[in-house]
């Protein structure tokens, strides 16, 4: 281990942090994102083809962006763009390396494909209001799920890194 790596792994990150990271990292995404859709939905009206497929591929879209996103970030740089702005590093808890693209894609699974999952059923026409919001509701449960877990270990290892021995810590000053 090296002193770097050694340094990293005494500084677990803080939530706040953590969610402010995530939250730049939405913003980022947001707007790729925005600009692929508004292509794709200009060529859907140049088409005339406006329908609920239309609406499963925005879900699909977005789950391929996040996942290439957050998987390269920490694969190549430990760290996604908005970590990196907040000083953090997701890493190998057990040597500070950085994740292999399988723990990374694995990591994204437990952290975010269950809103991927859940905005399949965002359009009331696909599966009705209660079907949708109960949908949502147990993604709320999850989060809030993932969140206990990680407020309640020292090392601020959530449920999703703890599935993949990874640990998001501060990058020493």
């Amino acid at each position: 281990m090296t002193t770097q790596t050694a340094s990293l792994a005494l500084a677990p990150a803080d939530l706040g942090t953590r969610l402010i990271a995530v939250v730049i990292d939405g913003l980022v995404l947001g707007l790729v994102y925005l600009v692929l859709i508004t292509i794709i939905a200009v060529g859907a009206v140049v088409q005339g083809d406006i329908n609920i497929v239309a609406a499963a591929s925005r879900s699909v879209l977005w789950a391929l962006l996040s996942a290439a996103y957050f998987a390269y970030g920490w694969t190549k740089w430990k760290a996604s763009p908005g970590q990196r702005v907040m000083g953090l590093r997701t890493v190998k808890a057990d040597d500070g390396q950085a994740l292999s693209g399988m723990q990374a894609l694995t990591r994204w699974a437990y952290l975010f494909g269950p809103s991927a999952f859940a905005s399949l059923f965002t359009q009331p026409e696909q599966v009705g209001g209660f079907v949708s919001f109960v949908i949502q509701l147990l993604v709320l449960v999850y989060y809030v799920y993932l969140y206990r877990t990680a407020s309640a270990d020292p090392r601020r290892q959530g449920f999703h890194d703890k599935q993949v021995g990874s640990i998001v810590v501060k990058v020493a000053a």
